[in-house]
């Protein structure tokens, strides 16, 4: 028993990467409120996120993740929102409280991990406003989480001793994390299993420092290069107490309602992204490539789908929106109304 438990364990622990028992999100950017609860709120608008994630797909007991998130800022105020920018690049421009929650589902092997998490964030004002514009904030957060750890036994033959009804633990823990942000920049950093506890499974007692603690730190810079026309380079370092410091680095570019980014992990991956955010609703795909894994090879890649409701918007937002919009296609109608005229001209005098 003490065995078999032993290595479905270390089989979550080690499928993410050395000592890495928390899930890899290759859409950090939009979905970071799963790693850092000071992101709780900090958005002009309030997103529901649901992000389904399959590790080597095609391979029987590779790790899957699916997590549903809400945040909120719990401020009703937003009469200096600066609407400059693509809407999935613009963070909030009130101080005071955040409100969170996610659920998360993770398996890999005989081993699952489910749980959720309440999370509370301040956020506060650094500079004053001019011109109608927020200045910068800082935000400080706190998460509580509850995990349910799940021995499933029916990877075991009927015909073993072993077999028998699922293995339960519940652990308690918590995460905290600090945001720095404004329209143009962000910079976080977060750790969780502040806790460091112990997971006991099975009678034997198969306990020890199992939920390693873990540190992240994210760092973005907005271009805003025209209309609804952005580009957004950043970074994640992740890092455990017992293993090497990997990293994320990542470029986004908005266009419109339509966004696409690549994303270069240490560990030899490369990620490259796409998505639509039209009027609320937000879709995201991405796809892992391993460059040197063998596992990998032998399946059909890594997925990950982010599906998402944005509410709250600003109704400040959605007029600015609207107005850029036919702005430019105000500018393309001309554009191409004098392109054609130039065309017509020159056939006609050519001729």
């Amino acid at each position: 028993m003490r065995i078999t438990i032993i290595l479905g364990v270390l089989l979550f622990a080690f499928t993410q990467g050395k000592a890495q028992q928390l899930p890899l999100y290759s859409q950090y950017v939009e979905n970071g409120f799963l790693l850092n609860p000071a992101m709780a709120g900090s958005r002009m608008y309030s997103p529901l996120r649901l992000s389904l994630r399959q590790q080597w797909s095609g391979v029987e007991g590779a790790p899957e993740t699916q997590a549903l998130s809400f945040n909120k800022n719990m401020s009703n105020n937003c009469t200096t929102c600066n609407v400059k920018g693509n809407p999935l690049s613009r963070r909030n421009k009130t101080s005071g409280v955040g409100l969170g929650a996610y659920f998360f589902n993770d398996k890999a092997g005989e081993v699952a991990r489910t749980g959720i998490e309440f999370s509370y964030a301040y956020h506060l004002q650094l500079s004053k406003s001019t011109l109608g514009q927020s200045g910068t904030k800082l935000s400080f957060g706190l998460g509580g989480v509850f995990y349910q750890f799940k021995f499933d036994k029916r990877y075991i033959p009927v015909n073993d001793p072993k077999y028998g009804p699922d293995i339960v633990s519940y652990v308690p823990d918590a995460n905290f994390g600090v945001y720095l942000y404004n329209d143009d920049y962000f910079v976080g950093a977060s750790a969780a299993h502040l806790f460091e506890s112990s997971v006991k499974l099975g009678d034997d007692g198969v306990q020890g420092n199992i939920m390693s603690r873990h540190f992240y730190a994210t760092a973005g810079y907005t271009f805003h290069l025209k209309d609804l026309v952005d580009l957004e380079p950043s970074v994640i370092v992740r890092k455990t107490m017992n293993s090497d410091i990997y990293y994320d680095l990542s470029a986004k570019l908005y266009i419109h309602h339509f966004w696409m980014a690549a994303s270069y992990r240490t560990n030899d991956q490369i990620v490259g992204m796409v998505g639509v955010n039209y009027n609320q609703y937000y879709i995201g795909y991405s796809y892992d490539h391993y460059t040197n894994n063998l596992i990998a090879d032998s399946s059909d890649g890594t997925h990950e789908i982010t599906l998402g409701i944005n509410f709250d918007i600003p109704n400040k937002m959605k007029r600015e929106n609207r107005l850029r919009e036919r702005r430019a296609a105000d500018r393309n109608f001309s554009k191409t109304k004098t392109s054609r005229h130039k065309r017509n001209s020159k056939s006609y005098i050519f001729f």
